[in-house]
This record gives C-alpha cells, structure tokens and sequence, in this order.
C-alpha cells in the first residue's frame, strides 16, 4: 500500500497545477465561445471613435470614454466592422474592466450622429428627403403651389 500512496500525489499535484491554470488562463480563450450569460462580468463603456484606420488584416480605432482613450482592435469581421464604424459614431463595447487596449471586444451598439436641423442627410442614409412645394389643382403642371393660376388675381 506504500507504493499506491506516492502514485497518488504526482496525480493530485498535476490536477492541482491543471486547475490553476485553468483559472488564470481559461476565461480569456473561452469568453468568445460562451453564451453572454457564462462569458463572466463585463460592463458596456461608450465613447465617441475619435480616430479609426483600416490596415489589410485589421482594424483600429480609438474610442474616448468617460474614463479615457480605448485603442480597439478588430481582426475579425474587418470589412463588415470598416463598413459599420466611421468616426464621429458612438459605440458601446463589453468590457470587463477600463482597459486601455482590446482586442476583438463584442459590439452592444453603434449610434451615427445625428444631423442638426436643417442640415442635409449625408448622401446613402435613409432620412426622409425634405418635403418639396407641390402644385395645387387649379395651376398648370410645374407651377408651385404658391404662385397663382393665371388669370386669377392672387389672394
């Protein structure tokens, strides 16, 4: 039985070394591939993407939060994240902490700015056109409405 005991500890001590190791390194590689309910604690961080750059294989932006500057950087869904991101827009991230580097961090929201009034939509976007004078029933076709049909002295 002697023999059976110092079997015993090289087993336990290398589960015990397995099991630390998994604690300090098993959240980071496994978060993508949990569900949001056991990826762990993270918190949303907005910020305004101050800067961003498109390299061939990835792509940086810098996003100023109450907290400070963020450098995001996305190696995956590069094109669709380029076409999504510009500057100026708000985005929210989850993050577990205020960390001044991420890598890869999940998207919660992307708000545009919005126009001020009586600024004209940027050309693509899907506001509404501003409203054009339309000719009333009793002017020729192309008058505005504002003008008066002819032979009617205006009201």
């Amino acid at each position: 039985m002697p023999a059976s005991r110092w079997i015993v500890l090289p087993i336990f001590l290398l589960g015990l070394a397995l099991g630390a190791a998994a604690v300090i390194w098993a959240p980071g590689l496994l978060d993508p591939y949990l569900p949001p309910a056991l990826a762990g604690k993270t918190r949303a961080v907005t910020g305004e993407v101050v800067r961003k750059q498109r390299e061939p294989d990835r792509l940086l932006f810098t996003l100023q939060s109450d907290q400070g500057a963020i450098l995001v950087t996305m190696t995956e869904k590069v094109a669709e994240i380029d076409l999504l991101v510009a500057e100026g827009d708000t985005l929210t991230l989850a993050l577990r902490g205020h960390e001044p580097f991420v890598t890869n961090p999940r998207l919660e929201r992307v708000q545009k700015p919005r126009p001020a009034p009586g600024t004209p939509a940027p050309a693509g976007s899907s506001a509404p056109a501003a409203p054009t004078p339309s000719a009333s029933p009793d002017a020729p076709s192309g008058a505005p409405a504002s003008a008066p049909a002819p032979g009617r002295p205006g009201t």
